[in-house]
């Protein structure tokens, strides 16, 4: 059987891709086409076939075939003995995210699954994909190159995994073991293109050292810097996308974050592209591929995207420890993690993650934060075990040579298993507490293993105890709640999500009542300072329209932030287990 792709932007402005694809070789009356629903990577149903238009299938003679509708991702095509027809439609590529494709008169962004049908049981079909840029646009993209705007894929799933960025976007090239990276950079801002490029360059080298080999012929970053959306990057087999704020340059905390991205996202060609949970891949792209182990597949990579940076030495190891300090903080404010196990976090991210509420924060702990604060206590602990011999870095480089052979996914026992066979330590308690369970992390304990101590900081005065606190996020600028604590004043109060607050004990609400939740976040919370915890205050709020009035009684302020600094003149065990954690 033979497949070809041919990809047309006929009229970019109107972001509707016209797709053909050639079928030779068919041995059904009754063929199947689909249109993925989710994209790899990104674990929520988006129904990409909401966007097509104009489907069409005709005979080499041009007879047009009859097509019935199967399901919400699938028609049937009528080919009788026609072992040879052609599909033709329109995509519509209008949401500029890192998740799905976009196009407009400046360039054409495109993920395979929302632009690509695939026939139904010839997924493992190689085939040829011809592009016709519009104008002078010139393509980048992970796919093997045949010819001049020519590419071919050994499958569908490799159409799907490689992202193709087409315009007139700047290509910066570099060599690491004689593998050609490029960085195609679409978008301008307050950015210097030769840093990032550079900075690029070590973050590869840092993981070249860690793994020990880089797994490809050739990698791709692509980077769009924009202001229309929130950010973020996807993962994929031989590159990268990763959306940015078109002013995220020249501030040191945005520019080390933007690291911290491609660090997390370099680092998923090991973590998930080529050692996966056994439910990621051969993808269904139908319906949701539940597993429990994303905790792994995206925290722990959180937790290597921000020490690798440190590791490349585009951070100090003040600024690293504050980045931990940052995420503990995170946990200790979210009530769900309580609730939910990094286990049931990562199965449910399907309904969850990508469905905020304010019920989230009561109720849902990410299995990226959680994830990440379980690598850093699974490397301490292998560290702590072997005197400072080995960390995280052996379990990866021992799965990776146990797992992508075979190109078989991991169960959960496997990786418990490899845990023990690089450490010798018995992880099965650890997993029955803290990843299937929701045991209280005891932060000093785990932090004094590697010889870090993390110390608590108040907002009032003397700096110790803690002021009033009604337990509120409210967005910046907004003065309706957002999501209250649970078993916070607040919430016992009677006080709910949606209601815009007028008044605290008698003075009108205003941003004075708040600060923000950490230095980089979107949230705000209350921030009563110069009242004691006990202290009675009414709370006004309009509710549907209409004026209610709430007593309250303030409890106790957490911590303002945290801080996590290296332990002074330390043992050399302790030392040694430091720096091994810490630098590999």
């Amino acid at each position: 059987m033979r497949i070809t792709y041919i990809l047309e932007m006929r009229e970019p402005q109107n972001s509707f891709f016209q797709v053909t694809i050639n079928v030779e070789g068919v041995s059904e009356e009754i063929t199947l086409i689909t249109m993925p629903a989710w994209t790899p990577g990104s674990y929520a149903i988006r129904d990409f076939a909401r966007n097509v238009r104009l489907l069409k299938a005709r005979t080499p003679e041009n007879e047009f075939l009859d097509i019935q509708r199967k399901d919400k991702s699938t028609w049937k095509v009528l080919n009788g003995n026609n072992r040879s027809f052609t599909i033709s439609y329109e995509v519509y590529a209008g949401e500029f995210s890192v998740r799905e494709s976009h196009m407009d008169s400046t360039h054409a962004y495109l993920n395979g699954t929302s632009v690509f049908m695939y026939v139904e049981g010839y997924k493992d079909q190689s085939a040829e994909l011809i592009i016709k840029p519009y104008g002078d646009w010139k393509i980048s993209t992970g796919l093997e190159r045949i010819g001049d705007n020519r590419f071919r894929a050994t499958n569908y799933d490799i159409i799907a995994d490689s992202p193709i960025e087409i315009g007139l976007h700047r290509s910066y090239f570099f060599t690491v073991d004689g593998k050609e990276h490029e960085v195609a950079i679409y978008g301008n801002g307050n950015q210097d293109d030769e840093r990032i490029v550079n900075d690029a360059k070590k973050i590869v080298e840092t993981y070249r050292t860690m793994m020990g080999t880089l797994p490809y012929k050739r990698y791709l970053f692509i980077i769009h810097l924009t202001d229309e959306n929130g950010g973020g990057g996807l993962e994929h087999l031989n590159s990268t996308t990763i959306d940015i704020d078109r002013f995220s340059f020249l501030e040191r905390k945005k520019y080390i974050r933007f690291l911290e991205v491609v660090a997390h996202e370099f680092f998923h060609l090991w973590n998930i592209k080529r050692i996966r949970p056994v439910e990621l891949g051969p993808f269904n792209y139908k319906e949701e591929n539940y597993t429990t182990m994303l905790w792994v597949g995206e925290g722990i990579t959180n937790f290597y995207g921000n020490l690798t940076v440190l590791r490349a030495g585009l951070i100090t190891r003040e600024e690293y420890l504050g980045h931990l300090a940052d995420i503990i903080f995170n946990y200790e404010m979210t009530p769900g993690t309580r609730y939910e196990s990094a286990s049931d976090s990562s199965f449910d991210a399907w309904i969850k993650l990508y469905r905020q509420s304010p019920n989230n924060l009561n109720s849902y702990v990410s299995y990226y934060l959680k994830g990440e604060i379980l690598g850093l206590m699974i490397s301490g602990r292998i560290c702590e075990y072997t005197k400072g011999q080995k960390n995280l870095d052996d379990l990866f480089r021992h799965l990776m040579e146990k797992y992508n052979k075979d190109g078989k996914g991991y169960t959960e026992k496997d990786f418990i298993t490899s845990l023990v066979e690089i450490s010798a330590l018995d992880f099965a308690p650890f997993f029955s507490k803290y990843v299937k369970d929701t045991e209280t992390v005891d932060f000093q304990k785990e932090l004094r293993r590697i010889g870090l101590e993390l110390t608590p900081h108040y907002r009032n005065e003397n700096g110790k105890s803690p002021s009033g606190f009604l337990g509120i996020l409210v967005p910046p600028g907004k003065t309706s709640v957002y999501a209250v604590l649970e078993n916070s004043p607040a919430q016992k109060a009677g006080i709910c999500p949606k209601d815009e607050i007028a008044a605290i004990d008698g003075f009108k609400f205003g941003s004075h009542f708040l600060r923000s939740l950490t230095e980089d976040s979107r949230m705000m919370i209350d921030n009563l300072q110069d009242q004691k915890p006990g202290k009675k205050m009414r709370v006004h709020v309009f509710r549907q329209g209409i004026l209610h009035t709430f007593d309250t009684v303030l409890g106790e302020a957490p911590p303002e932030k945290y801080s996590v600094k290296e332990i002074e003149n330390p043992d050399e065990n302790v030392l040694k287990i430091r720096e091994k954690f810490l630098l590999g």
